[in-house]
């Protein structure tokens, strides 16, 4: 079965199994070299509960399937931009890295408080993406391909969607603006870490994008979600657009090369 076909079938099934009493085997029982179980080892380094339990079940309910094991990533989102909250879990060692990344230019000024899975928004979306192979863009350059696999994200491709380098990430941008640059709805990372982030997922790997207080909700409502009220922005955060960012009339776009066609991605994705 293709991977994502079958991906796209039990992914409804784990979300809903808050409401069951199962054990699980695989990623959870996954240990160390030290022994000690991967996921209370990545949980008492401040990872969120809610999110690695996830991750670990899409790993469990996927298994044989997902080509990388050993690597994900977790994109939370609940942070704001000023902090690297972009984590490269090492899934042998039960460690991470962390990583600023960027949220769209309609998401929110510091924080991302709007998702939405609709095209022409520049929001960030929601739920897991399975990321392999990478490309070359005429803006971006090196850019790693995204296919989104949730409800509330799997428009990814159509939107042009993927993790990409750019200068706006960095943290000069954030002491001369109280933030981190804005994408359009992509993951942009720093030019410098790039490629070691790219590489450690361009094999076929997961990525959740996750917020604290909208998950159940995005199940519920897969187009938006957005958190109530108005965001509070700090003296000093620059507000405006700054040339380079997300949302430029210098925006090139590009089209995706159709290199699912053999598995059949292309038509269970839609």
């Amino acid at each position: 079965m293709p991977f994502l076909t079958f991906l796209k079938i039990s992914f409804p099934i784990l979300l809903n199994l808050g409401f069951l009493n199962y054990t699980y085997a695989g990623m959870f029982d996954r240990r160390t070299s030290d022994g000690r179980l991967v996921f209370d080892s990545l949980v008492e380094q401040g990872l969120p509960h809610e999110a690695l339990d996830l991750l670990f079940r899409m790993f469990d309910y996927n298994e044989g399937i997902i080509p990388n094991i050993d690597s994900a990533v977790i994109v939370d989102y609940s942070k704001p931009s000023t902090v690297k909250r972009l984590y490269l879990l090492n899934l042998v060692e039960g460690t991470f890295e962390s990583f600023y990344v960027a949220h769209g230019i309609r998401s929110g000024i510091l924080e991302a408080r709007n998702f939405s899975n609709l095209s022409e928004t520049w929001k960030s979306s929601l739920g897991f993406y399975f990321a392999k192979g990478t490309f070359i863009g005429k803006k971006n350059g090196l850019s790693l391909y995204l296919d989104g696999v949730d409800a509330s994200n799997d428009n990814a491709r159509v939107r042009n969607i993927v993790l990409h380098g750019a200068k706006y990430v960095s943290e000069d941008f954030i002491r001369q603006n109280g933030r981190l640059g804005w994408s359009e709805g992509c993951f942009a990372v720093s030019i410098e870490h790039l490629n070691y982030i790219v590489t450690a997922l361009q094999t076929g790997s997961l990525i959740l994008s996750y917020h604290k207080d909208l998950m159940k909700y995005a199940r519920r409502n897969p187009q938006e979600q957005a958190l109530l009220g108005d965001e509070y922005i700090p003296a000093g955060v620059n507000q405006q657009r700054v040339p380079g960012e997300g949302g430029g009339v210098d925006f090139l776009g590009f089209q995706y090369q159709n290199i699912f066609n053999d598995s059949g991605l292309h038509h269970h994705l839609k």
